[in-house]
């Protein structure tokens, strides 16, 4: 190219080289426009123990005064199906915690303890492993060595103790350390450090079954009391089914009813099914046996053979979670004349299925005023029907002028906590509001919250948002009508 030419093109391509200098400085690259924001920190309530579905806000803006209330109660207390169903999803549940909680070893501790005491040993564990400041604090520590021994990681457990920096002469590190040293081989060292936890602690059937480990006596029966007497009970070999072993067991260690097999003679696993429903006594032991009656109660709601008390296994379907053949079951029931079933007992049944669906249903709640209105203060319908009303099933008038004279009893719980759970409902205050329905539930005991406290806790979870937590409160206040 001749040089007049190619200083020609030069001069027609300044402008454009210009530009794209221009735009190159103007304008900055890809990652320099991406904006870094540090992450939170992980904090004792941050690591998860299951997936549950809830949010990892849960526990924003809780307040950790109502936790530090909530947290031992369900670490100690026996809880009904519904509230130990609740504080399994929310104690599970990752999310970061406000300042005051996440950073508190004592409410980790806590939130740990009530995992394994709700039996999820293997969730707590897995918190643990991911918890900061395990080492530094005993209550954390021994946690985690009781999730470990649990879970049947004995060394873990073992390490654990040995990593631990503070408060290492309190009785139960001196339990672990004495199991620990036997199971190493450091027999003198173990009898030693036996003889200070004896001295320490009574536990006699801990000390029975370090003194077979030691010496090869007779060990008797195991014992799962708790994670170190379980540990022992299996190094020993000792049948950890047997009813001794089972009475003594912690509910972390308590094995899970066994099913009922399904016959291949529907008549006599009905049978079968039956007697076992109407033995349990309490809302625990029949939901209990509702669980391990479940295949057998579906066999029976899918054949053609009559059913001879359909309401009951109705009811125990409820019981178990399985609202799908409790309806199945329901719709075999036509006209008026139901073998061992009275009006009520179909209109409560109805309630409870209404309630396990989630349903508003206007219909089954004014059938429910109408038999509470016949029957009077002394109806377990008129307290059922407080509770379906949780709900917001539409009344007509007449209705709510019945409905307005029903008095199902008192409320248990404090003022103050009824009023603060409503307002944490309302502001969406989730972990908040499922503490403190925890703390009322756990107060009143294995078998829930009364009526009034019940409908109450109900409206307060539909209203955060934990709808499948009110419908578990719902089905278990009304069963608890129902079952005697």
């Amino acid at each position: 190219m001749a040089p007049s030419k190619r200083l020609t093109t030069c001069s027609a391509l300044a402008p454009l080289a210009l530009g794209l200098a221009v735009a190159l400085v103007s304008t900055p690259p890809a990652w320099a426009q991406v904006q870094v924001q540090s992450l939170a920190a992980p904090d004792l309530f941050s690591a998860p123990a299951a997936e549950t579905g809830l949010s990892a806000d849960l526990w924003k803006d809780a307040s950790p005064g109502v936790a530090q209330d909530a947290l031992p109660k369900l670490a100690a207390k026996p809880l009904s199906p519904a509230t130990a169903g609740l504080a399994r999803r929310v104690l599970s549940t990752g999310a970061h915690a406000p300042a005051g909680m996440g950073d508190d070893p004592e409410l980790g501790a806590t939130r740990a303890l009530a995992l394994i005491a709700l039996g999820e040993a293997k969730g707590a564990d897995a918190v643990l492993d991911r918890a900061p400041g395990v080492a530094a604090s005993a209550p954390l520590s021994m946690a985690a060595a009781e999730a470990a021994l649990m879970t049947g990681a004995d060394d873990k457990a073992c390490k654990i103790g040995e990593a631990l920096s503070a408060d290492r002469g309190g009785p139960y590190w001196l339990r672990l350390r004495a199991f620990c040293q036997a199971i190493g081989d450091q027999h003198d060292a173990a009898q030693l450090t036996l003889s200070l936890a004896v001295q320490q602690t009574k536990d006699a059937d801990y000390a029975r079954l370090m003194n077979a480990l030691l010496s090869g006596a007779p060990a008797g029966a195991a014992n799962l009391r708790n994670g170190v007497n379980y540990a022992l009970s299996r190094k020993l070999g000792l049948d950890l089914s047997s009813a001794a072993a089972v009475a003594s067991a912690a509910p972390a260690l308590k094995p899970p009813p066994k099913p009922v097999e399904v016959a291949a003679d529907l008549t006599a696993a009905q049978a079968q099914v039956l007697a076992a429903l109407r033995a349990a006594k309490g809302l625990a032991a029949f939901t209990d046996a509702a669980k391990a009656s479940l295949p057998a109660i579906a066999a029976l709601a899918g054949a053609d053979a009559p059913l001879e008390d359909p309401v009951l296994l109705a009811r125990a379907a409820l019981a178990a979670g399985d609202a799908a053949t409790a309806r199945a079951i329901r719709g075999k029931l036509t006209g008026d004349s139901v073998p061992g079933a009275t009006t009520q007992d179909l209109a409560l049944l109805d309630a409870t299925l209404a309630a396990a669906e989630g349903r508003k249903d206007g219909q089954v709640l004014d059938g429910l005023i109408e038999r509470g209105l016949q029957g009077g203060a002394k109806s377990p319908a008129q307290p059922a029907a407080l509770i379906l009303a949780a709900f917001g099933a539409p009344m007509d008038a007449e209705a709510r002028a019945r409905f307005a004279t029903f008095d199902p009893g008192k409320s248990a719980a404090t003022a103050g906590r009824l009023a603060v759970l409503d307002d944490a409902a309302a502001a969406g205050r989730q972990g908040e509001a499922a503490l403190l329905a925890l703390s009322i539930a756990a107060d009143a005991g294995p078998s829930g919250p009364g009526p009034v406290d019940r409908a109450r806790l109900v409206r307060a979870l539909l209203k955060a948002g934990l709808e499948t937590d009110a419908r578990a409160f719902a089905v278990e206040g009304l069963l608890a009508l129902q079952v005697k």
